[in-house]
């Protein structure tokens, strides 16, 4: 609705960019239901999912990892064993985190934990929830060998009284009744299921009692633990150590990580000990061969002690006994040192990879270069060893490491073979004084030189014998005083463990965050498509037009209510709008009203018939104009013709008088539209519209068009 003044007004803005928070706040709380719903269903679902979600637990242990810096407790084995030193670990914080996360330690692992060989979970009444039993499962599984079984095979088990169940195979199409201790030997399963314990019974009276079991593989369950594993160190600089995994079982990951540091802690001990197993192992050999010579050299003196009643040595025959075990001693030291060469030259040359290299100092060798060649070379190996744990044997850095190993081992070998040589030259150069010694004891009398060739050899096999004994106790302790590097500061326990799945506290907030969001930007997005007029405010934001009244959709079944329903709140609706009018339109003139819209069937006709009806009942002259020149109406709703009208007055077919026609409503005058012209455009923007409307003003108070 428009007031035709002299001057034309632009009613229309630009829309303001600023949000208006109060009017998406009233948005809001009219449409509250929305909201309603949505926390509710979002609620809803956050519980169901902390409810019925599967649980997930972090479980933490601590571990010292030592190094050489810290001092392992290796510095007093030097104190027993001369060059103990090569028994020591050289470790790097990073290869001991990469041989906590190895398949081969983590494979060892999963075959000492039998209750991971099988997992077991519990349905429950309703077949929604399921729980995973670790240890606390009603019944078990037997079998001979975990590796035999079909692995990944779901078996389901319905327990249909203390003595039978009902066991579903899907996978091969299978069902049947069975006893507990019955064997299955099916498609290549071979295990039988028993009651686990007494205090855990099998059938329980208003329970689902169904589960259902699945066989694992050590080396899978090995890579998928090691996958999850994770390891760092809680301060930078430090080897105090951190492990985590996180599982569906407090107690089972907690079993693993503590399985997983024993067998760490006793694997790098199982390293050390192999030196001094070598040692030993060495020494024994040598004990082997030299306790023979020394029972037969006994005997042998005892016998002829007896046979020829002899008591004691003459003054002469004890000096040449003395200076023979001086030089004896002599060749039994450089005999052992020469043996050990041998050993060592054989273990260079043949390559051997299959234990540690023997220690220098257990056969009495000194040699300050030999002992730091043997040292880098026992280093490097436990470095190959450590990187097999870590790296693919095709990688640069374990042939890098295979390429230091053979510049060792020539530079070893070299030092051997030069030692054997000048090893040989003192041999001879003893050898020799032996012999000189020799000549002068065959000057003695016969049985004096039987007794002293006798004792001699007693003393020389004896003296070994004793040597290598003391060697092997020594070896003995290095070994029995071992003790690990590594210490377990932290057990995992169980009740240490920490849910992070699902969160709880966490998944309530993000519903009730959700429940707000997703409707509120339901609601702005609606608002922002909507091309429609709701309320008032649609209009006062987009133009600077004043609202004169509000007219709602009639059901009255008539074109002109307020004239055949005259206390309907319709009628009052166009009462209202007539006081606003009179508000803003000047007393004594006459007053042009036009009524548009944009498209047809908006109302116009409706709103122009009555509101001229309304005007005419307070007593002044008004006059409708029909100027829907393309679809007239007004002719039907007055029950007049149309044959002449506006379209015939624009076209100066007719005059102003011809058109202008009275009705039965008092004051009020009609002008119809007249005959549909083929150009109803261009005839209202002729200039005879402007004369119609000065020649309408003189005669009425209103017009409305």
């Amino acid at each position: 609705l428009r007031l035709m003044e002299n001057g034309e007004q632009n009613y229309y803005m630009a829309e303001s960019e600023s949000i208006d928070f109060r009017r998406y706040l009233s948005l809001f709380l009219s449409n509250w239901y929305w909201f309603a719903g949505a926390l509710f269903i979002a609620l809803t679902i956050a519980y169901g999912m902390n409810r019925y979600g599967s649980k997930v637990f972090t479980v933490q242990s601590t571990m010292l990892i030592k190094d050489e810096q810290y001092g392992g407790g290796f510095a007093e084995m030097d104190k027993i064993i001369p060059g103990g030193d090569i028994f020591r670990s050289h470790q790097n914080l990073q290869n001991e985190i990469g041989i906590l996360k190895s398949f081969d330690l983590n494979h060892k692992v999963m075959y000492n934990l039998p209750e991971f060989h099988v997992v077991y979970v519990g349905v429950g009444r309703r077949g929604i929830a399921e729980t995973l039993m670790y240890k606390d499962s009603p019944f078990i599984a037997r079998f001979d060998s975990i590796e035999k079984q079909p692995a990944g095979i779901r078996l389901d088990v319905k327990v249909d009284s203390p003595e039978r169940y009902h066991l579903t195979i899907e996978a091969f199409d299978y069902e049947g009744d069975h006893a507990f201790g019955e064997r299955i030997t099916k498609f290549g399963f071979n295990f039988a299921l028993m009651p686990r314990s007494p205090a855990l019974p099998v059938y329980v009276e208003d329970e689902s009692n169904k589960y259902y079991f699945w066989f694992t593989r050590p080396a899978n369950l090995a890579n998928q633990y090691r996958s999850k594993l994770s390891v760092s160190p809680i301060v930078e600089e430090a080897t105090l150590v951190n492990l985590s995994v996180n599982g569906a079982s407090r107690e089972q990951e907690a079993d693993y990580l503590n399985a997983l540091m024993k067998e760490y802690i006793q694997q790098g001990l199982d390293w050390k000990n192999e030196a001094a197993d070598s040692t030993i192992k060495f020494i024994n050999r040598q004990l082997d061969l030299t306790r023979d010579s020394l029972s037969s050299a006994e005997k042998k003196m005892e016998n002829f002690r007896l046979d020829n009643r002899f008591v004691d040595l003459t003054t002469e025959g004890t000096l040449v006994l003395q200076r023979l075990e001086r030089y004896e001693n002599e060749k039994i030291s450089l005999n052992l040192q020469m043996q050990y060469y041998e050993y060592l030259n054989e273990y260079l040359i043949s390559r051997n990879e299959s234990g540690s290299i023997v220690s220098p100092s257990v056969m009495g060798v000194a040699d300050p270069v030999l002992l730091r060649l043997v040292e880098e070379l026992s280093q490097l190996q436990q470095q190959q060893r450590q990187l097999g744990f870590l790296l693919r044997s095709d990688l640069p850095a374990v042939g890098l490491i295979a390429g230091k190993i053979d510049e060792a081992r020539k530079s070893l070998l070299e030092n051997v073979t030069n030692s054997i040589n000048q090893m040989q030259i003192s041999l001879d150069d003893v050898t020799g004084r032996i012999a000189g010694v020799e000549r002068q004891l065959n000057k003695l009398p016969g049985t004096e030189r039987n007794m002293i060739n006798i004792q001699r050899k007693f003393e020389l096999n004896n003296t070994v014998y004793n040597f290598l004994l003391e060697k092997r106790a020594e070896a003995g302790i290095a070994m029995a005083s071992k003790v690990s590097d590594n210490r377990v500061i932290d057990r995992a326990e169980e009740y240490n463990a920490r849910q992070i799945r699902p969160k709880s506290r966490q998944n309530y907030m993000m519903a009730f965050i959700l429940g707000f969001l997703i409707p509120a930007g339901a609601i702005i997005i609606i608002d922002m498509m909507n091309n429609k007029v709701i309320d008032k405010k649609d209009i006062e934001r987009t133009t600077k037009a004043p609202i004169l009244g509000f007219i709602s959709h009639s059901s009255y079944g008539t074109e002109i209510p307020v004239i055949e329903k005259p206390g309907s709140t319709l009628a009052e609706s166009f009462r209202s709008i007539r006081t606003s009018l009179k508000y803003f339109t000047p007393e004594g003139e006459s007053i042009v009203i036009a009524i548009s819209s944009a498209v047809s069937g908006e109302g116009k006709t409706f709103v122009a018939v009555n509101l001229a009806a309304i005007m005419s009942l307070l007593g002044k002259k008004t006059l409708l104009v029909g100027l829907d020149l393309r679809k007239p109406r007004i002719h039907k709703i007055l029950g007049v013709s149309n044959g002449s009208g506006m379209s015939t007055y624009l076209s100066g077919n007719d005059k102003f008088g011809d058109i202008i026609h009275k009705t039965t409503i008092d004051n009020l005058w009609y002008a119809s539209s007249g005959l549909v012209p083929p150009n109803p455009a261009e005839l209202i923007e002729r200039g005879a519209m402007p004369k119609f409307i000065a020649e309408a003003k003189k005669e009425f108070d209103y017009i409305i068009l």
